[in-house]
């Protein structure tokens, strides 16, 4: 299937254009746009607009995506920690699992339900609010989950505690790679708004 750039599709769509040129539709070189007159009433269209962006998919995608997915999965992880044999491995789990166990209840949860609230809107600060929120957890996790890497690899020490140690660790990465996907979303939305920000100003 061939792929084009935003560029050549929109000489495409610009060809067609010629063929089939709709009436409430102008051409200028290769971009197509439509103008409003007065009486389209501009205020009601841009307020659609906005409601429109603010119920956005990505709303929906990361407050679904947190609610399906990353809570039942950090409440996995923390069964898994608490879990832990031996006083030496707890010790070592267990900064992990307070860690996990704040970020679960003063992030993920108020997160989930604030984007499940369908009069949610956010500006930039906001969705800029939520990156560093789940940065800050996984600049916290790193070092924990390195040092518990760390002794999952070394080549003393029972079978029984290495096997849980791996089981850890490989729970812990499926929750971070998570995170990080959290972060791309928000990305993705933040620019979406930064777009939907800059019509507002245009018009």
């Amino acid at each position: 299937m061939p792929t084009f750039t935003d560029t050549e599709l929109q000489k495409r769509f610009c060809e067609g254009f010629t063929f089939f040129p709709f009436k409430s539709l102008e051409q200028h070189d290769t971009l197509i746009y439509k103008c409003y007159a007065g009486k389209d009433d501009l205020k009601k269209l841009l307020e659609w607009h906005s409601k429109e962006h603010d119920s956005s998919h990505y709303i929906i995608k990361i407050a679904n995506k947190l609610r399906n997915t990353d809570i039942p999965t950090a409440a996995r992880l923390m069964e898994i920690l608490r879990e832990a044999p031996g006083k030496d491995i707890a010790g070592s789990t267990g900064k992990y699992q307070s860690l996990l166990t704040s970020y679960y209840n003063d992030t993920l949860q108020p997160l989930a339900a604030k984007l499940s609230d369908k009069y949610h809107s956010s500006g930039i600060d906001n969705i800029e609010q939520m990156q560093d929120a789940i940065r800050m957890f996984m600049q916290s996790a790193e070092t924990l989950q390195t040092s518990l890497n760390g002794r999952a690899s070394k080549k003393h020490g029972l079978l029984s505690d290495k096997e849980y140690l791996s089981k850890a660790a490989n729970a812990m990465e499926l929750f971070r790679s998570l995170q990080k996907r959290n972060i791309a979303l928000l990305d993705a939305w933040k620019n979406r708004q930064l777009i939907h920000n800059s019509y507002r100003a245009m018009n």
